[in-house]
């Protein structure tokens, strides 16, 4: 199409994913890796969508493709991160999340679904320390 970009795509993609299209969503972010298959916001935008459909080992190939794309999108990493809480693979889920918060050592958002997953796998001196770091 005369015009088209991928960055317009995304656009568009999101729009249906504001309003819980999620299958048209991920056409349109499949449209936007077509024309450029290291669109890194595609490929985190696409697992997110795959996540909504509970369609969980292809959101975790997409964020694995944003990680190809771009081993420091801590976005990816944290995507991961979810998808394995989701399936209850805490251990996983660890280590994406410890990645993530390497990623963005302040963000407190890292912080705390460390500690979370410290507390599922029965760790409660890490996760307290997790809790006590994202609050200061």
């Amino acid at each position: 199409r005369v015009g088209e970009s991928s960055g317009t795509c995304c656009v568009v993609g999101n729009f249906y994913s504001i309003y819980g299209n999620h299958v048209k969503a991920i056409t349109y972010f499949q449209r936007a890796l077509r024309l450029d298959p290291d669109y890194l916001s595609a490929w985190t935008l696409m697992g997110h969508e795959y996540v909504e459909l509970k369609n969980y080992n292809l959101a975790i190939e997409c964020y694995r493709n944003a990680i190809d794309v771009n081993p420091r999108d801590y976005r990816a990493w944290y995507g991961i991160g979810q998808t394995y809480e989701l399936l209850k693979m805490h251990a996983y889920c660890l280590y994406y999340y410890m990645e993530a918060q390497r990623l963005r050592p302040t963000d407190s958002r890292m912080i705390v679904a460390l500690g979370e997953s410290y507390e599922k796998l029965d760790q409660p001196a890490k996760a307290k320390k997790c809790y006590m770091s994202a609050l200061f």
